[in-house]
């Protein structure tokens, strides 16, 4: 899937995940803010809002799917009782995101968290349906999102998959 690069940055004291230009994300390296989302899923972002308003919405069972694990920040959004899914095409990058000498946001917020590994489309057509309550879809590669990943066929998937009153999150930005 190619070139990953593991930057630590003593000015800003985080680690970073690059995949050629693309950041696939940050965690501090001060042990006190190890576990607080940075980059695009910071807590007043669009995604970390709805993560963090999950319980409330949906209650503390609530069931949260992600597509694309990248360094697992997301995972820290979670509460012990929810039931978190995260799908994930790249081997190398479910390696790197659940070594705690790497990246430690799984293993210190949701270690118990199931990855699905494969294509998310496919994966997700296999799950039940009505299966989460949030699902965030936040796959990249190079500096795009995959063209299959937001085809009417897709956006069918993920409501299928969707609870009736569910959220879904789409990253965008290119």
């Amino acid at each position: 899937f190619g070139v990953y690069t593991i930057q630590n940055s003593k000015s800003t004291q985080t680690r970073r995940l690059l995949h050629g230009t693309t950041l696939h994300g940050a965690q501090s390296l001060d042990p006190a803010k190890s576990r607080m989302p940075l980059t695009y899923y910071a807590p007043e972002s669009g995604v970390g809002l709805a993560m963090r308003t999950a319980p409330s919405l949906f209650g503390a069972n609530a069931r949260i799917g992600v597509v694309g694990l990248g360094t697992g920040s997301l995972s820290c959004y979670a509460t012990p009782s929810e039931n978190w899914t995260i799908f994930e095409i790249d081997p190398l990058m479910v390696e790197l995101a659940t070594d705690p000498a790497v990246f430690s946001f799984i293993s210190q917020c949701k270690p118990d968290v199931r990855i699905v590994l494969g294509d998310a489309r496919l994966k997700l057509a296999e799950e039940p349906a009505s299966r989460f309550d949030i699902l965030a879809v936040d796959a990249f590669s190079s500096d795009a999102i995959p063209l299959h990943l937001l085809t009417k066929e897709a956006f069918e998937t993920y409501r299928r998959t969707l609870s009736p009153n569910g959220v879904l999150l789409v990253h965008v930005s290119n």
